[in-house]
């Protein structure tokens, strides 16, 4: 019997069975958004649905699913669990439209801005008092997987904490009329289908960074379709970062919105690589200090050259770590090792 990892990333959803050293990983593409203006981005959920469900369906002898998936997303359903709402992507942006009257405390380890589900659930109130007065149930797409497969609205506090609506510290949940899932501190199982073990989803980037094996003494350079700056600490400390939630207690100390693949490839200006030294640079000023960086993430793998480049400007020792992604975090966790 074997353990099947899955990774629903932004630009592909991925996948290995964990049964050798090497992960053989198959991929393919995560759904379209849906044609709608900016700043909304929505993607159709049934779509992903039956890409996990085909996934499962290709495998033989199962026994446990472990899920990573892409964070500060959601889902809104009536009070019989049935979606109100397609998936609201992290890339969407509702939530600039609006003034959200109220402040979110860094002890929720996010900061207040325009993707945050919490502050786009309130634009959503706003902009669509009629989808808003059905919710009744709020999923991350995480949550939402695990609810599909198992009927229980179950995540992990990396994946649950990204939505705004949990207190790290106090391990307490917001107070919302939404009936908010149930979050797991470790990751362990919340139900099964078909006789399958599902574990509680856990945030891609926690899972990425747990699967480059990253000291506590090093930055770690998480570059997918947008880019990180983190650094692990034993305990949760404030600053000019957020402090997410990580596993085994730690808290992994965040600056978000960094220059990734998805900036790289529409950049039209000049001498790119100085941006991203300027950009990365200014990150790891707001971060405590730490002796050398980890660069992780797909965009090394086609972008390794300038990336490069990039941390030689920087000029602390650096690891480039290719072969490396959520996929490898899964396997750290499915196998219990620390």
């Amino acid at each position: 019997m074997k353990d099947l990892l899955i990774d629903i990333g932004s630009t592909n959803i991925k996948w290995a069975i964990n049964d050798a050293n090497d992960l053989k990983v198959s991929k393919t593409k995560f759904p379209s958004q849906k044609p709608l203006p900016p700043p909304y981005f929505e993607v159709e959920l049934k779509k992903i649905i039956d890409i996990i469900i085909n996934i499962i369906k290709s495998q033989k002898d199962i026994k446990n699913i472990f899920i990573s998936t892409q964070m500060h997303g959601y889902v809104l359903a009536d009070q019989d669990k049935n979606p109100v709402t397609d998936y609201i992507s992290w890339q969407d942006e509702r939530g600039s439209l609006i003034n959200y009257p109220y402040e979110v405390p860094k002890e929720y380890g996010v900061d207040l801005k325009p993707n945050l589900p919490r502050v786009s659930v309130f634009a959503l109130k706003n902009q669509k008092p009629d989808i808003y007065q059905k919710a009744h149930e709020f999923f991350t797409l995480g949550s939402y997987i695990a609810y599909y497969f198992t009927q229980n609205n179950a995540t992990h506090i990396t994946d649950g904490a990204p939505s705004g609506f949990f207190n790290i510290v106090t391990r307490q949940a917001h107070k919302t009329k939404l009936s908010l899932p149930k979050i797991s501190y470790d990751v362990e199982i919340i139900g099964q289908y078909k006789g399958i073990n599902v574990y509680s989803p856990v945030g891609d980037q926690q899972a990425a960074i747990l699967g480059c094996l990253a000291p506590d003494d090093a930055y770690i350079l998480n570059l997918g379709t947008a880019g990180q700056l983190c650094a692990i600490n034993d305990v949760f400390i404030k600053g000019d970062f957020e402090p997410r939630p990580y596993f085994y207690n730690k808290i992994l100390c965040t600056v978000t919105r960094l220059m990734g693949g998805k900036a790289i490839q529409n950049y039209q200006g000049d001498n790119l690589a100085l941006q991203l030294t300027n950009n990365y640079l200014t990150a790891i000023k707001k971060l405590p200090p730490r002796s050398k960086i980890i660069a992780t993430g797909g965009v090394i793998n086609y972008q390794k050259d300038l990336i490069t480049q990039v941390l030689d400007n920087i000029g602390l020792p650096y690891i480039l770590n290719q072969n490396t992604d959520a996929l490898n975090g899964l396997k750290i966790l499915a196998s219990g090792e620390h």
